[in-house]
């Protein structure tokens, strides 16, 4: 029988709102699924489902073929694998970690060698793009950076929630693959953003403006998914400090490689204004905020890196 065909028994860290539809498609799948997390409320639909709950990392890593986490940053990551009952203490050699985290791919490359040195465990990185609808669809984009056995392993099961998968290269390319996903993200919610405020200044209903974009050039995922948001100031739009985590990523990456990105730089400082002058909790509202109060003016980089 195939690993395409076979149950695996599984191991997921992360049982979030991205985290948990994942989780629930494998078992769907007929996969065995071995969960953790600090807040059991948030494991009660996968265990309901018929995961099963470990006592720590270790005990997930310890019981699973593979390891899957999907945590908030790097330090998260780290913690999970490296504390003492983290999931190096519990795994086997020949074992794989996958990681949907979305973290610096400088990061991923480090704690991969480190990993691989202690306990000959495998590390693929595999950030994602598409949401939490998306996990629950099944359609998923997710990059993958490792080695190509590692890679060749873990994409029967992660193609049970995504639906374009594709290996971009060695330790770390997944993370930058996610940097130019963002890149490309960041850069059309701020355009949209910017379109509203001018088409609103303009003495037109942005809603309407959203709906008569659809079907033309204009149209994308995130006309969709969030312009409607946009337009209708929605609280409950996307946190700007989830966006501005990963321009850092992408600004970090753009240095090492001598890569410029005078685009993302200018994007970057919008919502870094927002979020300066609206707090911690500041989302994609505060950014239609700045140009409401005209406050919206951006100095570009003085001197943007150049490749």
């Amino acid at each position: 029988m195939s690993q395409t065909e076979r149950p695996a028994q599984l191991g997921w860290i992360g049982v979030g709102a991205m985290g948990c539809p994942m989780v629930l498609r494998l078992l769907a799948a007929g996969h065995r699924v071995t969960v953790w997390g600090r807040t059991r409320e948030r494991l009660r639909p996968a265990l309901e489902a018929g995961a099963r709950e470990a006592s720590s990392p270790a005990d997930v890593a310890a019981a699973s073929e593979a390891t899957f986490l999907c945590v908030s940053d790097s330090a998260a990551v780290e913690e999970l694998v490296f504390a003492p009952r983290g999931i190096a203490a519990g795994a086997r050699a020949g074992t794989v970690l996958v990681d949907h985290s979305t973290i610096d791919p400088a990061d991923t490359r480090r704690m991969g060698e480190d990993l691989r040195s202690r306990v000959a465990m495998e590390w693929v990185d595999a950030p994602v793009s598409g949401g939490p609808s998306g996990a629950s669809a099944g359609t998923l984009a997710v990059f993958l950076g490792g080695f190509e056995s590692s890679v060749d392993r873990v994409r029967p099961w992660i193609a049970a929630y995504a639906a374009n998968v594709t290996h971009m290269g060695g330790p770390g390319a997944g993370q930058t693959t996610k940097c130019c996903n963002q890149l490309v993200v960041t850069t059309a919610i701020a355009i949209w953003t910017e379109t509203l405020a001018f088409a609103q200044r303009c003495g037109l209903e942005p809603g309407r403006v959203v709906e008569a974009l659809a079907g033309g050039w204009a149209d994308s995922a995130i006309r969709r998914a969030l312009a409607p948001g946009i337009a209708a100031r929605d609280s409950g739009l996307p946190r700007l400090g989830y966006f501005l985590k990963d321009l850092g990523f992408a600004s970090a990456a753009a240095r090492e490689y001598g890569a410029a990105l005078p685009v993302g730089d200018v994007v970057a400082s919008l919502f870094r204004l927002a979020a300066e002058q609206s707090g911690t909790r500041a989302n994609l509202n505060d950014v239609m905020e700045l140009y409401a109060t005209n406050s919206a003016t951006i100095e570009p980089p003085s001197d943007p890196p150049l490749a």
